[in-house]
């Protein structure tokens, strides 16, 4: 009976539901009465939902009643609601939403309507980003725009990123980005220290049209930074907090052999070279002691394992209090980050406090004062090289163990049975002291008088103070290396040093900008304006050695110290205009003029002149485009001209004078000598550069296409050349040489609904050539590097950065094969042969036989983001690749050192041992010894080289937006995040963007701090 009525009622309450419903269809139209597919059509406030067909057609369940809603909506259109009221056929047309071409871009000293831009402009929005994890700016920048490559080459807390836009244009002077925050041109590097949590948006000028009104500091690229401010008529109180750990995943843990594994292949190695030299077999009784039975060996210590924290944690709190509402508008922001190292007693602190005000005074006058200030606190670790904590941890024998029998820590490693000793690199961890506290303050204030209300006048001060503490102390109880060039086990004599230095950099900006009314079909603005700033940096730099004890750490307590102090600035002054016109919205024209000096260059070139142009024509508006639909919008645009870099230091222009003491008549003279040559003649390195853009919006501005292609031509670079040595000098800065980047950048932007889904996706790519077309002469190179350390030169006619060494053509397998090739002294079976590049029949041991072995430029590199949110959930997905680039695995080196001095890698099991056994590696008796132990052993060659192409998950972000409830909480979210999750590539190392040196000396790894995988929970609250 029980179920009987349940039945029943379940049937009762079914049928009044259906009887409380009904079937609404109808057509959803654009403004010419074609059908729009793929729009989304919802009942307001309920989970039904329907999607219009090929022809615009839907059908969709409502309930009956005068308060049923249904919305319709599509990407690119003006959202629509229609009251039901009973009605079963409701027919409804959407109109072009033509607010993503009004949007406001900013651009250098001003801002343009997006349809109105001419240039090559990259617009990154913090919603397109979500809740990535990011401690620095640059960060924020991977991935997110063509032609803007950015590498993570440390994982190091605190650790900066490497930013290149269209690649690398100089060979002396520096290749990175000028910073601008909220119209304050900071420089070639904004720290670590600006909160990304303050960042609105952020604006990439990539071209010559859009950079050349920064002048002699716009050739590589300008990142223009817009802060948060109060939204008009709102008060707004946000609060978000995320939570994670970090741990370097086992897939990038370098895998070496343990102690049993190191036991035999010493053995191995040992009986090989006995077979070899002595031409008989060896007893067990012949092999060392210390391996002579590998399976009895008592310890196996993962070295690299050991100085890693595990599930290190981090954490981000950031809490923002906004009022737009009166005549002064308010923003406070402060700011919490954390970040514990994956490696043992390394981190990063920051604490950040930012305020933003202004408003409209008096109908004349806008003012606003923007002020952040940051103290951060960083635990430095000394990482990066073979000589360093995480190449050492390779290298080091792991038949040795941490800690002493009675549980304390061993102070040095090894130095037994010929392998090399070396610090602990866990008790050096936890007992060296390498600390950096940086206090930092970025102020700017504005007043912007209406003149005319098409006349307006706007005066800046911007300033910038930076205080940097560095503090260090080697106790005696640490040992050194062989691998840092000395040895030995402790005690050694402690040393300290402490370096402090202020850096006070201010400007002041004057804009007049005029925007007449002159018709209907015209526009017209106009922009003059005058800046100068200056930056000067006061610093001391003391040490110290010899203390009683390792108590005291400070200088004061050394008996023997020495400081010195140093003290040195720059100044520049500029004058620019540029005037933007457009044409019935289709004919566009912008041009720019800045004329700069710089206290950086000679006598005779203090200012240069920097002029730019660059043109737009929208198709799209054209009368014969009426008919083709199915496009949007589309504009043609070109652009030239000329910026320069100044990035080459303070005084080269100048001679300098250094101290050099004499001994007159048996007694001590100080005196002075001219210690560098002068060149008043110095000028600007400049670049010329020409764009070439197409924006394309089609399926009703669903999907969007920009493309571009450059050329880029640097002209006058700063490098050092030879001078006759009878001058008293040998080199001397001067502008020579020529470089040429051109490429091509390729963004797609998609966006739609698909039923109750809206689904986001951006890809870009990106491929840049470079190419040296003069240096000096026409055969001049330029070698950087060493030869065991792997080369990198500069030659005319070649991309930057080619990897020079000996190229391989395998191993020799006895002496038939060595005594059949050309000389190559030293060399015994199992050694590396080498090509006689220069066919003079000898492989000789310097750079004649050396060619290139690899070329560290990618073909391409690319980034996709994809974002899809459904209802109350959402996802965003970023990756990045980069295909067919070479790294120069330095490291192997020693990991690949078959003299049993070092630990090696794993695929050294896998080495020549005899004729019959040959591997794939060369084998360990690789030379006769004497004076030619190392030879053709460590040599730069391409057995060094790999193919670095990887594709990298780089973030991951999944949130749920909770109901809204009627209270003071207005919004709030939790979300997932994940950084660096999936890295897919067939390179050996650790990091595929790593590089221990900088500059044109590209992808030589040589091991440096591991970059961690990092998953985050958090939560955001807005009130």
């Amino acid at each position: 009976m029980k179920k009987i009525l349940l039945t029943l009622v379940t049937m009762l309450t079914l049928f009044q539901g259906l009887a409380q419903s009904m079937q609404v269809k109808g057509k959803v139209s654009s403004s010419d009465g074609s059908g729009i597919p793929g729009v989304s059509v919802t009942v307001k406030g309920s989970p039904n939902g329907s999607i219009t067909g090929a022809d615009g057609n839907y059908t969709i369940q409502v309930n009956s009643g005068a308060t049923a809603v249904l919305v319709f909506s599509s990407v690119g259109m003006n959202s629509r609601s229609e009251i039901v009221r009973n009605r079963s056929i409701i027919n409804v047309s959407l109109d072009d939403n033509l607010q993503e071409l009004s949007e406001v871009v900013v651009v250098g000293y001003g801002s343009q309507r997006k349809q109105d831009i001419t240039s090559a402009i990259s617009v990154i929005g913090m919603k397109d980003i979500g809740e990535q994890p990011a401690n620095n700016v640059s960060q924020m920048l991977q991935g997110r725009a063509a032609g803007v490559s950015v590498k993570q080459k440390t994982g190091a807390p605190g650790g900066a990123f490497e930013v290149r836009v269209r690649g690398i244009g100089s060979l002396g002077a520096g290749s990175d980005p000028l910073y601008v925050v909220d119209g304050f041109v900071v420089g070639t590097s904004l720290g670590q220290n600006f909160n990304p949590n303050d960042i609105e948006s952020i604006s990439i000028l990539k071209d010559a049209a859009s950079t050349a009104i920064y002048g002699a500091r716009g050739s590589n690229g300008v990142v223009l930074i817009n802060t948060k401010n109060a939204k008009e008529g709102k008060v707004n109180i946000n609060f978000t907090l995320d939570y994670g750990i970090q741990n370097i995943p086992q897939s990038r843990r370098t895998p070496v052999l343990n102690g049993v594994e190191f036991a035999q292949f010493k053995k191995e190695i040992f009986e090989d070279n006995f077979r070899y030299f002595k031409k008989q077999e060896p007893t067990i009784n012949d092999v060392p002691l210390g391996y002579r039975y590998p399976e009895q060996t008592k310890h196996s210590t993962d070295w690299f394992g050991a100085i890693l924290n595990n599930n290190a944690p981090y954490s981000d709190a950031n809490l923002t209090i906004s009022s737009g509402k009166g005549t002064i508008k308010s923003m406070f922001s402060v700011g919490y980050f954390k970040e514990t190292g994956s490696i043992v007693n390394t981190g990063y602190e920051r604490v950040s406090v930012r305020s933003n005000l202004g408003g409209q005074v008096t109908k004349f006058l806008n003012v606003g004062l923007n002020i952040n200030g940051t103290i951060t606190k960083q635990n430095i670790a000394n990482t990066d090289g073979r000589s360093a904590l995480v190449g050492g941890s390779l290298l080091m024998d792991p038949r040795e163990p941490i800690y002493n029998p009675d549980g304390s820590m061993r102070p040095y490693i090894g130095g037994v049975d010929g392998a090399f000793g070396f610090p602990n690199p866990l008790f050096l961890l936890q007992n060296v002291t390498r600390k950096r506290n940086i206090a930092d303050v970025l102020a700017n204030a504005f007043a912007e008088f209406t003149i005319l209300p098409s006349l307006k006048f706007k005066t800046s001060a911007n300033t910038k103070l930076n205080y940097n503490a560095f503090k260090e102390y080697v106790p005696s109880t640490i040992g050194a290396s062989v691998a840092s060039g000395t040895a030995g086990a402790p005690p050694r004599i402690a040393t300290a040093r402490d370096i402090t230095d202020r850096l006070f950099n201010y400007s002041f900006d004057q804009l007049l900008t005029y925007n007449p009314k002159i018709g209907e079909n015209q526009k017209v603005d106009a922009l003059v304006g005058f800046t100068s700033q200056e930056e000067n940096v006061y610093g001391i730099d003391a040490s110290g050695n010899t203390f009683p004890d390792d108590l005291v750490r400070y200088i004061g307590a050394a008996s023997i110290r020495s400081a010195n102090s140093y003290e040195n600035g720059w100044t520049l002054l500029a004058y620019f205009a540029r005037a933007n016109y457009s044409y019935k919205d289709k004919y566009l024209l912008s041009a720019s003029f800045r004329r700069e000096g710089s206290s950086r260059f000679g006598e005779f070139n203090k200012f240069g002149d920097f002029p730019a142009a660059s043109i737009g024509w929208r198709v799209s508006e054209e009368p014969f485009m009426r008919d083709l639909t199915f496009i949007n919008d589309l504009k043609l645009r070109a652009s030239w001209g000329v910026t320069g870099n100044n990035n080459i230091g303070n005084y080269p222009s100048l001679a300098f004078v250094g101290l050099n003491n004499y001994i007159l008549n048996n007694a001590f003279a100080p005196g002075k000598v001219i210690s560098s040559f002068a060149n008043s003649s110095l000028k600007w390195e400049k670049s010329d550069q020409l764009d070439l853009g197409l924006d394309l919006a089609t399926m009703n501005n669903k999907l969007t296409f920009t493309f571009e292609y450059y050329r880029k031509l640097t002209n006058d670079m700063l490098l050092p050349v030879s001078i006759p040595a009878v001058s008293g000098f040998t080199t001397s800065l001067d502008n020579i040489g020529q470089v040429e980047n051109k490429g091509i950048e390729l963004s797609a932007d998609y966006r739609s609904n698909i039923g109750s889904v809206n689904f986001r996706s951006n890809f870009n790519i990106s491929v840049n050539r470079s190419k040296i077309l003069a240096i000096k002469g026409a055969n001049d190179m330029l070698y950087y590097g060493s030869f065991y350390g792997g080369y990198n030169v500069m030659k005319v006619g070649r991309p930057i950065g080619m990897i020079y060494g000996y190229k391989k053509l395998g191993i020799f397998n006895n002496q038939a094969e060595i005594d059949a090739w050309a000389k190559q002294d030293g060399v015994i079976p199992g050694g590396m042969k080498f090509a006689d590049t220069n066919g003079d029949g000898v492989v000789t041991y310097d750079t004649q036989d050396m060619v290139e072995i690899g070329n560290p430029n990618p073909d391409f590199t690319w980034g996709w983001t994809s974002a899809a949110d459904y209802r109350n959930f959402d996802i965003n997905v970023l990756f990045v690749g980069a295909q067919n680039f070479d790294i120069y695995r330095n490291i192997e080196a020693s990991t690949m050192n078959m003299d049993g001095v070092f630990n090696v890698l794993t695929k050294a099991k896998d080495r020549w041992r005899s004729e019959s056994n040959p591997g794939s590696n060369p084998g360990a008796k690789n030379s006769q010894g004497g004076t030619n132990y190392f030879k053709w052993s460590r040599e730069s060659s391409e057995r060094y080289v790999y193919d670095g192409s990887y594709i990298w998950l780089k973030a991951v972000t999944i949130g749920y937006t909770l109901p809204k409830m009627k209270s003071a909480l207005s919004d709030a979210r939790i979300f997932f995040t994940a950084n660096n999750l999936f890295l897919f590539t067939k390179y050996p190392g650790n990091n595929p963007d790593a590089g221990v040196r900088g500059g044109t000396e590209l992808n030589n790894d040589d091991e440096s701090y591991p970059v961690p995988r990092t998953l985050a929970v958090g939560i955001k609250i807005n009130l």
